[in-house]
């Protein structure tokens, strides 16, 4: 049972969108306090929650692809009833906690996290190949949490940095799952930026992407400005190796298959900046106390 709440609310895959508010608040204040894991728990339990019900609103297909069948609605050991309890508590949850800690302003913001990604971007995916442009403005909301709760504004222009990062990101992270996992999206049913474009075209696309996240975390190491050493130096290694990685997609002799690995390297990449730029944040705090 617990395995089966453990894949119905893509706990892990949550946990890591979760992670996003806890670095946020880091990158933005310096400091690690209580109030930053009540935003990261508030950021689970809604991603926890929205994820379930994309696993009521998506069933179905979930039963075609391999990837998925063993889903516990699409498999039948949850009923989509059930599916819909279990969401509608984990969204109400995650409402109450987050009143509590950034009143309405929070509440606004999962509200508008829940009917763009299930009312909006879910079925918008059975219909475009290219969802996952508008979806990817879901990616900005758990960072957004965790800003706020440090005590800054939306406005502030590293924000807007922290923001685009996540934005853009997102992109190619999606379209490389989709090359690995092109034949079950197909078989269910979904349009695809591979039938769309092409395996050569979308490739370059991808790789163009990347280039733009590369460019996008240049300018977001500018705006925060680290000063230490060390940090310069792993963030220029970090830009180097998600570069590198990077370049698979313009081989000739790319297969799906090489995805996986393109994919897990500009992740690491991605997180590595993320991370760095924490610890930066952290160093420049206590240097100042």
């Amino acid at each position: 049972m617990i395995k089966d709440f453990i894949v119905l609310t893509k706990f892990v895959l949550s946990f890591a969108v979760s992670l996003s508010a806890l670095f946020a608040y880091i990158m933005a204040k310096g400091e690690i306090s209580t109030d930053m894991f009540i935003a990261t728990f508030a950021v689970l339990l809604v991603a926890m929650g929205v994820s379930t019900l994309n696993q009521v609103q998506e069933y179905k297909e979930d039963a075609l692809m391999d990837r998925t069948k063993h889903r516990p609605i699409a498999c039948g050991k949850i009923t989509p009833t059930t599916g819909i309890i279990i969401a509608a508590i984990l969204v109400m949850l995650s409402l109450v906690v987050i009143y509590d800690l950034l009143g309405i302003i929070g509440v606004n913001l999962f509200l508008f996290a829940f009917i763009w990604y299930n009312l909006v971007y879910t079925p918008l995916k059975k219909s475009s190949a290219l969802a996952v442009v508008p979806g990817a403005i879901l990616g900005v909301i758990p960072p957004a949490i965790g800003w706020l709760t440090a005590g800054h504004e939306l406005g502030e222009v590293e924000f807007f940095a922290l923001g685009l990062y996540y934005f853009i990101w997102q992109i190619p992270h999606y379209w490389l799952l989709v090359m690995l996992h092109y034949g079950g999206y197909k078989d269910a049913g979904y349009p695809t930026v591979m039938r769309l474009f092409g395996q050569d075209s979308l490739q370059r696309l991808t790789f163009v992407w990347l280039m733009m996240s590369i460019f996008t975390g240049f300018f977001m190491v500018d705006i925060f400005n680290p000063q230490n050493i060390f940090v310069i130096i792993m963030l220029i290694i970090t830009g180097i190796f998600g570069f590198v990685s990077s370049l698979k997609l313009l081989q000739k002799n790319f297969e799906l298959t090489d995805a996986r690995s393109v994919f897990w390297k500009i992740n690491l990449a991605f997180l590595g900046v993320i991370i760095l730029l924490s610890i930066e944040e952290v160093i420049q705090f206590n240097a100042l106390s």
